[in-house]
């Protein structure tokens, strides 16, 4: 997305473990072009801060990354996207569970127990809102994607498989050891 997006570009972002990592890893050349709710965290904010960020910002490129859950949280906005004629792009993490809950609770030791859901096709919602949507299958179909849905009007949707199996060993294990090597 850094690479493809302008540096006013605006990225807003709704909850998950996705959001530590962009965080901690997108540049921000302006003020104001990362959007994140990190006071309560609050899931489903993405879509709507999107929408705002645009009414506000009607001249800048904006996409929305949500996790799936929160999404479904307020994914009904996109009829209101589509109905105000805006052009944005909407990238929903999908991994088909409320990811971030999982992760903490496995560095709690907890069990993993009704955290798994199954979601709708999020391309054939998208479209039954009069959005478009896609699916992509790599990084390079992504990326075209991604082009695609920047270049032409419109409310875009990419239902993009996401993989969160190494979260644990990186944002836990890992962090966890170097914090013991700087002590």
């Amino acid at each position: 997305m850094r690479k493809q997006l302008p540096e006013d570009g605006i990225v807003t972002l709704d909850n998950g473990v996705y959001k530590i990592w962009f965080a901690r890893n997108y540049p921000c050349y302006k003020p104001n072009t990362l959007l994140l709710d990190n006071a309560l965290a609050s899931m489903g904010a993405g879509l709507p801060a999107a929408i705002a960020a645009k009414l506000v910002n009607p001249d800048k490129e904006v996409i929305a990354v949500c996790g799936d859950g929160g999404f479904m949280m307020n994914s009904q906005e996109l009829e209101t996207a589509v109905r105000l004629g805006l052009h944005l792009t909407v990238i929903i993490f999908n991994d088909n569970a409320y990811g971030m809950i999982k992760w903490k609770q496995k560095g709690l030791g907890y069990d993993d127990f009704g955290l798994d859901y199954n979601n709708p096709n999020f391309k054939v919602y998208a479209e039954s809102y009069g959005a478009y949507g896609y699916c992509p299958k790599s990084v390079d179909e992504f990326e075209k994607m991604l082009d695609h849905c920047r270049n032409n009007h419109g409310v875009h949707l990419i239902d993009l498989a996401v993989d969160y199996s190494l979260n644990h060993a990186i944002l836990f294990e890992e962090l966890k050891h170097k914090a013991c090597i700087y002590q």
